[in-house]
């Protein structure tokens, strides 16, 4: 009796097991997104709408594209989204987003945000201006 209770309580842990292993590698995509240049996909475009999505996260959509890019706590980290929206809605923007295996279809992270001539957001350590 009491070896059936071992056995049973046996394989319903290897079973939870072998679902949250299932979980973090197909769900989840176990592993941190690489952040760094290198790992970085540059998207220009015009800002068709701005929303706050996940957890206090600045959501971004361009014109012409159903993928959406994200400031990962953007809202609890300085950005306002009304201010955002008259800043950049309608406005081309040039995006970098940080390439991830859980979205091969782009889009996600991003990395950097450039307006015009100037870097609105970044991830990247930026060099100090040097005096020439």
């Amino acid at each position: 009796m009491i070896k059936n209770i071992i056995l049973w309580s046996i394989g319903i842990l290897c079973a939870l097991l072998m679902i949250f292993l299932f979980y973090l590698f197909v769900i989840v995509k176990a592993g941190p997104v690489n952040l760094s240049k290198d790992n970085s996909v540059e998207v220009t475009g015009i800002v068709d709408s701005l929303y706050e999505g996940g957890v206090k996260d600045l959501v971004f959509k361009l014109k012409k594209s159903e993928t959406t890019y994200y400031i990962n706590r953007a809202l609890e980290n300085g950005f306002d989204l009304k201010n955002t929206k008259s800043q950049l809605l309608n406005k081309q923007v040039t995006i970098w987003y940080a390439k991830h295996r859980s979205r091969p279809d782009g889009g996600g992270h991003m990395v950097q945000l450039k307006y015009q001539d100037s870097i609105y957001y970044t991830e990247w350590k930026l060099p100090l201006a040097s005096k020439n």
